[in-house]
């Protein structure tokens, strides 16, 4: 005998073996008891939740000779044919891969005739929101004015992807992930029937794992009771899965926390090594730290999803950096999903994190008095028009003041990529814009030093002054690479070959570029100077190899 896979053996055969989606289930079968079946349904959800199920289920409902409280009887004929799939009377159509005007033309010629063994036929579409506007429009007055033999079911994980004029013609049923203690049930009920031992813990594991997904739940089971031979642990699940215990989770954060670069950097090479899942450990630190701030708000131990009594004090963090380091790794977490180099966006993120509640070492300003007449004559340029705007990383720069007569002009301390950008904006000259592209393209076409290529890849020279330059790139990982190389050693080394000096390169992304520029030129009207950014600083990086920012050199390396 063949073998059926978890998920498919325990499909619910009836309403009441449906887990969850109770309110759901209480209207479709109210709709069987009350004679009130629709037309047309769209089941929306995430993945593995019971979409499909609860349609065949609903199918198998309607066509029952003697239906039990809404409910099929799974005894009658209708039912036994059905649970048999002997009938044509019950259609699935894929239209993941059949979503075209032809591919539902069948469909459109079916619902003439009448069902050849049960009352009523019944189309069920998996993922409908594949279907092409075209054949949307060519099913929409089938839709609309279908016989009174015939239900439509539409499933999609996508809803907003259906044409409005579909959904003002269906009743919609959103369908929610299923709860851990759902699951848990689940889990213990089918392990108990296939002589499954797990362990509490591994059970959560899977649970995490799954995401609110039945069937990921019960394939990863499957999964692991064949490994195991039907002993599932905790470690089997971390070492298949490349996961870590929780414990190692908060030395993680508590290393961050301290700071302790080296430590850090030989624990994720490890990592790499062993095959750690970067994308799963990014959101359970995560999910620790949320878990972490519920206590700090709360001091409720009963609400809380993965610490416990016996660590919750072990990760010592205040409020504020709590929610810091949470925005850092939910952010990073989206990039590692969506990247193949999990490991380098991982580093970046624990770089991040060491400048959360970072203090900013101010230095007295040295104070300069320039003429007004002189300051009117320097020539600048606007900022060119900007569509979008660039996100914000800091950076620490020597502040610099200005006086003209005796008020002050610029008291502000530069210490962002905004205030840079202000000071190049504000000294913007076309000499020093056309210098930066011929650079650009010297790059680009000649074999430049690899450490180059972060600036080669700019598209536009935003603006550029004599200390500075701000790039404009398509791809916003490409600015973040920049900004995160733009103190590099070997960078401010080959910027100064070219420029006699080392300058500020920095790079900017096009979807946040337009607030960035909007504010530069209020700032222009209220009367604002701003200084040319002070190179000092990247003289010091280039006499030592001891700044932070060389620190992320050593941390990212020359890749």
């Amino acid at each position: 005998m063949s073998h059926i896979a978890l998920y498919r053996k325990y499909r619910p055969k009836s309403f009441a073996d449906i887990i969850g989606q109770d309110f759901i289930v209480r209207t479709l079968t109210n709709s069987i008891k009350l004679n009130k079946v629709g037309h047309a349904y769209i089941f929306a959800g995430p993945k593995g939740i019971g979409k499909t199920t609860i349609a065949k289920v609903f199918a198998k409902a309607i066509n029952c000779l003697h239906p039990i409280n809404g409910d099929a009887c799974n005894k009658c004929t209708n039912c036994d044919i059905i649970n048999n799939n002997q009938t044509m009377d019950i259609l699935e159509l894929d239209a993941a891969s059949n979503n075209g005007v032809e591919d539902v033309r069948s469909i459109i010629d079916g619902v003439r005739f009448l069902p050849t063994s049960l009352n009523k036929k019944v189309y069920i579409i998996d993922e409908a929101h594949m279907l092409t506007p075209a054949a949307w429009n060519a099913m929409l007055k089938t839709i609309e004015e279908a016989p009174m033999h015939v239900v439509f079911i539409f499933a999609t994980t996508e809803i907003h992807k259906i044409p409005a004029t579909i959904l003002s013609r269906c009743q919609h049923y959103l369908f929610n992930r299923l709860t851990s203690q759902q699951l848990t049930k689940m889990i213990q009920d089918i392990a108990k029937n296939e002589n499954i031992k797990i362990t509490p813990d591994a059970i959560d594991k899977l649970i995490s794992l799954a995401d609110g997904s039945g069937r990921d739940t019960l394939s990863t089971l499957e999964q692991m009771a064949t490994y195991t031979e039907n002993n599932i642990t905790l470690n089997d699940i971390n070492n298949v899965f490349g996961l870590m215990d929780i414990q190692n989770k908060i030395d993680l954060i508590n290393l961050m926390l301290s700071k302790n670069t080296q430590e850090l950097m030989k624990l994720i090479d490890e990592y790499e090594q062993n095959g750690i899942n970067f994308s799963q450990l990014a959101n359970d630190i995560t999910s620790l730290l949320i878990d972490k701030l519920i206590y700090i708000q709360t001091h409720d131990l009963s609400i809380l999803k993965y610490l416990k009594e016996n660590n919750i004090n072990a990760i010592n963090v205040d409020e504020k950096t709590c929610v810091s380091l949470i925005n850092i790794w939910q952010e990073a977490y989206m990039k590692i999903r969506n990247s193949s180099d999990t490991h380098f966006y991982f580093k970046i993120a624990v770089f991040n994190s060491f400048k959360v509640n970072e203090p900013v070492n101010t230095i007295k300003p040295k104070e300069t008095t320039i003429s007004v007449e002189k300051t009117n004559n320097i020539k600048t340029n606007e900022v060119p028009s900007i569509d979008n705007a660039f996100t914000i990383s800091e950076i620490s720069i020597k502040p610099i003041s200005k006086k003209i007569g005796s008020t002050p002009a610029l008291i502000k301390t530069i210490s962002s990529l905004e205030e840079t950008f202000n000071g190049i904006a504000y000294n913007n000259h076309t000499a020093c814009v056309d210098k930066v592209k011929t650079f650009i393209n010297s790059i680009k076409e000649s074999n430049k030093p690899k450490i180059l290529s972060y600036v080669a890849a700019a598209n536009k020279v935003i603006v550029a002054s004599k200390n500075g330059v701000a790039l404009l790139f398509d791809d916003g990982v490409d600015a973040e690479l920049l900004n995160v190389k733009n103190m590099d050693f070997d960078l401010l080394n080959e910027l100064r070959k070219y420029f006699g000096h080392p300058i500020f390169i920095i790079g900017f992304d096009k979807e946040s570029a337009k607030d960035i520029s909007k504010k530069f030129m209020l700032y222009k009207k209220q009367g604002k100077f701003f200084d040319e950014p002070n190179i000092d600083i990247l003289k010091d990086v280039l006499k030592s190899n001891n700044s932070i920012e060389q620190a992320a050199l050593e941390i990212f390396g020359e890749e």
